[in-house]
């Protein structure tokens, strides 16, 4: 079975994805925020092969201390999916600068920093996946016009880890960015069409069905190509 890492874990699609793992049989690290929600405890309490560990990726000391425990073991997957969204729907011309700086250290420097911490367990593993929870408004070519803070921030991940992908594919590591589509979670809201159980099961599946040939591609659940 695979070790499994994933960050945001304790909520929405990163709680589900634990759960998936978690079913498989694979060691899942959950890497969470708020480790003492009562959803991610009770799937610690079912599933034995499930470590919940505090990690916020915006502290390096956060980040060093999660990738301590996994020093010199090696990571099969390692899934970048803690997230922020600010003031979702406010007039992009309003939009906070605090709220702008947070989000791109979230998005974009969080899943930068998880993944050089944890590189060389990554390589370790000799055939390891690195995949980082995108989205469409990351598309450059099919900006909405709204949410400058959330789409640039997914912009410059989707940037980040094309040229990881780049560099790390002679280590054999498949860098994978995926759409999740709208899902029904605290970021999403109450009027998205899909559940996170729903996302997370066909998220799950094109991850699985990564190899080499999807290094650097950035699509959606049904494994199409997103426009960058």
């Amino acid at each position: 079975m695979n070790t499994v890492a994933i960050t945001g874990a304790e909520q929405g699609l990163g709680l589900e994805l634990v759960r998936l793992c978690a079913q498989d049989g694979h060691s899942v690290l959950a890497g969470c925020l708020n480790p003492g929600r009562a959803e991610i405890a009770r799937l610690a309490s079912d599933f034995p092969n499930v470590k919940v560990l505090q990690l916020d990726v915006t502290r390096e000391g956060s980040v060093a201390a999660f990738s301590d425990v996994l020093r010199g073991k090696p990571l099969d997957i390692l899934v970048n999916n803690a997230g922020v969204h600010f003031r979702k729907w406010s007039p992009p011309d309003l939009v906070s600068f605090d709220d702008w700086e947070m989000t791109l250290r979230v998005n974009t420097l969080g899943p930068a920093r998880m993944a050089f911490a944890l590189h060389q367990c990554l390589v370790a593993a000799n055939s390891s996946k690195l995949v980082t929870i995108s989205s469409d408004w990351g598309s450059v070519s099919n900006h909405p016009g709204t949410a400058y803070d959330y789409c640039s921030s997914k912009a410059a991940v989707n940037s980040v880890m094309r040229g990881i992908a780049k560099n790390w594919a002679a280590d054999g590591v498949t860098v994978l960015l995926v759409h999740p589509g709208w899902m029904r979670t605290s970021m999403g809201g109450a009027d998205a069409p899909k559940l996170a159980s729903d996302s997370a099961r066909l998220v799950k599946l094109a991850i699985d069905a990564a190899g080499p040939d999807d290094n650097g591609r950035y699509i959606d659940t049904d494994g199409n190509d997103m426009p960058w």
